[in-house]
């Protein structure tokens, strides 16, 4: 989500959310800091208990540490997809590309379509299955330092420019944990899945702070890419394939995604989109955006944000109901107080 899905994902890491997330960076402003604070927390812990004493346990801790206070916020997705040690494997083989995918992108021959003769116009979808999730990896050199990982799975309908949605959250593997919300831009309701319940957040929040990955949303994005984007071809897929260093692009992730970049020379920044279109259905199937700096005080060290957006079962919801939370089950914001870390 825009103002919501971000705040708690940052916390741990070397990145700060456009919206709400001031303080947060303040805090942690440079890696240094970061890994600084957490390994004195750390060592603490470590006196109370025994006499286990070890860099690579500092470093190893410093991310169970940091995910840890992540998880904290409160919000049940969170705890269940940060606390303890994550797998990284698990969390890998939910974001990479895959081979077959990563094989058509060194395969991919050039071709003289335009962007317009491949994707689809917002107006010509209407409902579809969305997955929208952001891994960030810090590392030095091939030592994995920090990573996290958040993201949902939503229900949502864009029939006729409106905006319906129902949002899950959902964990490395994609697998649905828990609800997030609801939201109809048509009768104005928002509600969203906090530890008191289902709450009313009607007019205080807009259906398109609950996901990032609209239809809609990404075909922006791809409007305003430079016009080095290639439209390439592979098997029976059409890429949209970028990689380059304009700061339009970091400028688009900013808006779109609010995740900047903190601590990082940004001279070195990169950045990557990869869209795959089927040409048998004409569906966009996936979008990933990466962004990746170094470290100013530790060139080695390196961050790296990928932003994973699918795109499934298109129409599946123009003949049936979004799923909608019980009406009877719905108190108001005031009884559900503050929301953070009851949202991502």
């Amino acid at each position: 989500m825009k103002k919501l899905f971000s705040a708690t994902l940052v916390g741990a890491l070397f990145l700060a959310a456009c919206n709400g997330g001031g303080e947060e960076n303040t805090e942690e402003e440079t890696a240094e800091e970061t890994a600084t604070e957490e390994t004195t927390e750390e060592e603490s812990t470590e006196e109370e208990s025994a006499e286990e004493e070890s860099s690579e346990e500092d470093t190893g801790s410093d991310v169970d540490a940091s995910e840890s206070d992540e998880g904290s916020s409160g919000s049940e997705s969170s705890e269940d997809t940060s606390e303890g040690e994550v797998n990284e494997e698990d969390m890998k083989a939910a974001y990479d590309l895959g081979q077959d995918k990563a094989d058509m992108i060194e395969n991919a021959t050039e071709t003289d379509k335009s962007v317009e003769d491949v994707l689809k116009e917002p107006s010509e979808v209407t409902s579809y299955m969305q997955e929208t999730a952001i891994a960030i990896e810090v590392t030095d050199g091939e030592q994995v330092l920090d990573e996290s990982f958040t993201g949902n799975r939503a229900e949502i309908d864009e029939t006729d420019d409106t905006l319906e949605v129902a949002s899950d959250y959902v964990d490395e593997n994609f697998n649905v944990t828990t609800p997030h919300g609801y939201a109809n831009s048509e009768t104005d309701e928002l509600y969203l899945n906090t530890e008191e319940g289902w709450a009313d957040y009607s007019g205080e929040y807009g259906p398109d702070e609950l996901v990032y990955g609209t239809y809609s949303t990404i075909h922006e994005i791809i409007e305003q890419m430079p016009d080095s984007m290639e439209v390439k071809e592979a098997g029976n897929y059409d890429l949209l394939y970028y990689t380059g260093n304009d700061d339009e692009v970091h400028q688009l992730y900013q808006e779109y995604f609010e995740v900047e970049f903190t601590g990082t020379n940004m001279e070195e920044l990169e950045t990557g989109l990869v869209a795959f279109i089927n040409q048998d259905s004409g569906e966009l199937e996936s979008a990933n955006l990466i962004a990746s700096a170094p470290s100013e005080q530790d060139p080695q060290q390196e961050v790296k944000v990928e932003i994973i957006l699918n795109y499934s079962d298109y129409g599946a919801f123009d003949d049936k109901e979004i799923k909608k939370p019980n009406p009877d089950d719905i108190i108001s914001s005031e009884e559900a107080g503050d929301i953070d870390g009851s949202v991502e």
